[in-house]
């Protein structure tokens, strides 16, 4: 364990080995912060684990120190190629399938303790593998908070049917090159205090536009969808947290402050009410595509909504139950270097 360079005193972060790809060696970063000043509950809170969407890092900083406060053990992942865990010479955010992350969730969950399972509070392409890997692992977590979860393309399930065999073909042949466009900067110049925002985070970390969009990553979260679409229901308490409409567009306007500008908001808000009977869903009026990082009345709501549901979902703290999809639901994938992949693929 160390200080965390990015967030600082009362946060440590450990490194997790993941064995090596042709980049070199592979590692995710798991992330604490210090119990000292957690308020002890009435009541045994969950813990919480936030992970990040893509071309991200964790870095919300006031918001883990919020759920401290609350009374949860409050850690935070950066996953293989993102933010902590990218390393000189590698392809960011390049992954072929999501269940990889399994190696690092499952690693992750045995640190934080088998006998406490948390709350997994993952934003957009965090929130699609968070799901996958609660659908995969029941038991293992008490519940999902997703924020903006990328649980659809934008137009829908046929648009995705009708994407997924061109992408794939474009993904056997370009592999880690990139398969889009560099994306806009509309996040950054919204939230970011270079562009006039409220917000500091690192620009190397999370680009403005993104970093490129490796056309093997693409495949993967098209191919998570599927999957995450054809699965059953989950058993778990799920909170939806997105904003209250879209405005997607390749030049910067004013109203993209206050909606969002990555998602479609009704088909993420319509894939999301398949997730479990214990769904809610909840569109906070002024938010961006990250919840948090919107303007302070639109940050607030979301973290009274996120309160109340954590508080009422969550009475006492849950016993983890044996995963009835293997025998250690914690065990990691081997590295990628041509193993076989779980069956669901």
């Amino acid at each position: 364990m160390s200080t965390d360079p990015l967030l600082g005193e009362g946060y440590e972060t450990h490194r997790i080995d993941l064995g090596v790809d042709d980049e070199g060696p592979l590692v995710a970063t798991l992330i604490h912060r210090e119990a000292g000043s957690m308020r002890q509950a009435d009541v045994p809170r969950p813990p919480v684990l936030l992970m990040h969407g893509w071309s991200d890092y964790v870095l919300d900083r006031g918001l883990m120190e919020h759920l401290g406060r609350q009374g949860h053990d409050v850690w935070g992942l950066d996953l293989r190629k993102h933010g902590r865990s990218l390393l000189p010479g590698q392809t960011a955010t390049e992954i072929d399938h999501l269940s990889r992350y399994d190696a690092e969730i499952g690693t992750s969950l045995r640190i934080i303790g088998r006998d406490r399972p948390p709350v997994l509070l993952a934003h957009s392409t965090g929130g699609l593998t968070a799901a996958l890997w609660a659908q995969r692992n029941p038991g293992t977590v008490a519940g999902l908070a997703l924020n903006s979860p990328w649980l659809e393309m934008h137009l829908g399930p046929v648009t995705r049917a009708l994407a997924q065999v061109p992408v794939r073909m474009l993904a056997e042949r370009l592999r880690r090159r990139p398969i889009l466009p560099t994306g806009s900067d509309h996040i950054a110049r919204a939230s970011h205090r270079d562009f006039g925002g409220a917000y500091d985070y690192d620009l190397a970390l999370k680009p403005p536009g993104g970093h490129p969009f490796p056309a093997v990553t693409l495949n993967a979260i098209i191919d998570g969808q599927r999957r995450l679409a054809a699965a059953g229901p989950l058993a778990i308490p799920v909170l939806v947290l997105h904003a209250d409409r879209s405005r997607i567009g390749p030049r910067f306007s004013e109203q993209m402050r206050r909606s969002d500008s990555v998602l479609n908001v009704r088909t993420l808000a319509t894939a999301a009410a398949a997730l479990s009977p214990q769904v809610r869903i909840d569109a906070v009026p002024g938010a961006r595509h990250d919840v948090f990082l919107s303007d302070a009345d639109a940050r607030a709501r979301s973290i009274d909504i996120l309160d109340d549901w954590l508080e009422t979902s969550f009475p006492r703290v849950p016993t983890m139950r044996a995963s009835a999809h293997a025998e250690d639901p914690c065990t990691p994938l081997p590295a990628p270097s041509g193993e076989e992949l779980p069956d669901d693929r």
